[in-house]
């Protein structure tokens, strides 16, 4: 028997979801893969790039991988991220714990209307991974998951039979609190902003015309 849990670490907009799948015996993996795949709310992306340097797995990710887009700019059904986990180091005939760490990021969310700054954050309820093991020489035909039905539909997702994982966890989600803008600062951030690029040209602008002082100086002195 598999089981996993997961549990969620970091603030702000940068934050690790960590899942630990216990099995049994170590052997039974010589026959499955093991996935894990993770229904990400708009408000949060996973970097396929930065995934694509992790050990220990491989990804395939659907949906808007845009990184720079706040969420007003996103669908509203968010992504979806599946990992292969690679067993291939570890022992045989033994039980095993196997961590995954997926690093996680918070999309800008939309301003809110508040005189407090303590308000100034949203809560995003975030779905607990799910996990599952393929095998190889069944049939999807038929014994699909209720809970991986939403995705068998996905291109790429993988073909062999599922067998879901037991997640220890009677929580539903992760609660993330991700801070946003007030509206009635954004005056001064334009004001200061405006501010901040006078100051520069100005710079430039100086800098600019001693730079050119000094090549107009270097030759003049050459032609005497």
């Amino acid at each position: 028997m598999s089981s996993l849990s997961s549990a969620l670490s970091g603030q702000g907009f940068h934050f690790t979801l960590t899942t630990t799948v216990s099995i049994e015996d170590s052997l039974d993996l010589d026959q499955h893969a093991l996935h894990l795949v993770y229904d990400l709310d708009p408000h949060v992306y996973a970097d396929q790039y930065e995934l694509a340097q992790r050990p220990g797995y491989s990804s395939l990710l659907w949906g808007t991988t845009d990184l720079e887009k706040p969420v007003s700019a996103v669908p509203a059904n968010g992504s979806v991220l599946l990992l292969k986990a690679d067993t291939s180091g570890l022992p045989r005939h033994h039980p095993v714990n196997l961590t995954i760490e997926v690093p996680l990021h918070a999309r800008y969310g939309k301003p809110v209307v508040s005189a407090d700054g303590n308000d100034a954050f949203y809560h995003i309820p975030l779905k607990r991974p799910l996990g599952f093991l393929t095998l190889e020489q069944d049939d999807r035909a038929s014994g699909i998951p209720d809970a991986l039905r939403p995705y068998a539909s996905l291109s790429g997702w993988p073909k062999s039979r599922p067998s879901l994982i037991l997640d220890m966890s009677t929580l539903e989600s992760f609660d993330v609190t991700i801070p946003v803008g007030v509206l009635h600062d954004l005056a001064w951030v334009d004001v200061g902003t405006a501010a901040v690029m006078v100051v520069m040209f100005v710079y430039l602008l100086h800098a600019s015309l001693r730079t050119a002082g000094r090549l107009s100086g270097k030759v003049s002195t050459k032609m005497d």
